[in-house]
């Protein structure tokens, strides 16, 4: 090995995977990754001070402990629900939502205010409201107005601010879902296959574990794009005999 004056600047498709005990299971990226920041560890210093007379105040030994472990920090704007849990502290489930008819459905309609529907993923085009006063069934669009998505129904005038029955059908739906604050401690492998730009030479960097919890708020009304973030210890798992490593090809 010989010494050569190299800058360096990463750029890395990077990559992290759910830990089962020391191994890891599938790896979810490339994750577009804004900040891997790794702290070495810091150490507790014991000093053993002078008291004599001719060196009064210096230090006779000087000897570092083990303090805090090294660290790693994540910021990332890659954010499918996966991704999205894990910077929110969640877990995350599928969810399948089958057609289903409701007939008859009581609700008291306000002007202005939005009432909840037992259901959500409605079909807007097949909801029937019924007065059962007179009877009359009222307009959608003229005396009421349905958000389709979350089952929220309202008065659009006070003539129409009554009770009333609903027959409304709902749509099939599936996909993810996040459940926020269902998981503060994330077990993670990290892998970075990654560039000098500088050297133009290959990189990688391998974290074998670490313990990740979500430490940022997220602005999910952001005008930027969101990021999440993640910080957590690094760990060195039996076997290996750092926490981390970082290769460069010559």
């Amino acid at each position: 090995m010989s010494y050569k004056d190299t800058g360096l600047i990463f750029a890395g498709n990077i990559y992290m995977a759910k830990m089962v005990g020391d191994n890891p299971t599938e790896f979810a990226g490339p994750i577009n990754v804004t900040r891997l920041e790794l702290t070495p560890p810091q150490p507790e210093e014991i000093v053993r001070p002078s008291f004599e007379r001719d060196t009064f105040g210096q230090a006779l030994d000087s000897v570092n402990l083990p303090g805090e472990a090294p660290r790693i920090a994540m910021d990332f704007d890659s954010l499918p629900s996966e991704l999205l849990a894990d910077a929110l502290a969640g877990t995350v489930e599928g969810f399948n939502v089958a057609t289903k008819t409701v007939t008859g459905e009581a609700v008291t309609l306000s002007n202005g205010m939005w009432m909840k529907l037992p259901d959500a993923h409605i079909d807007a085009a097949g909801v029937s409201v019924t007065d059962p006063v007179g009877p009359t069934v009222l307009v959608q669009g003229e005396d009421y107005q349905v958000e389709a998505v979350t089952g929220l129904i309202r008065a659009l005038k006070d003539t129409a601010a009554v009770a009333v029955t609903v027959d409304y059908d709902t749509l099939a739906a599936s996909g993810n879902r996040v459940l926020g604050a269902t998981e503060i401690s994330k077990r993670r492998q990290v892998i970075m296959d990654g560039v000098n730009l500088v050297t133009g030479k290959p990189a990688a960097v391998t974290v074998w574990a670490a313990t990740f919890s979500a430490t940022q708020a997220m602005n999910l009304m952001s005008r930027e794009f969101i990021s999440g973030t993640l910080e957590g210890t690094m760990i060195t798992p039996e076997g290996k005999t750092s926490p981390y490593e970082i290769d460069f090809v010559e």
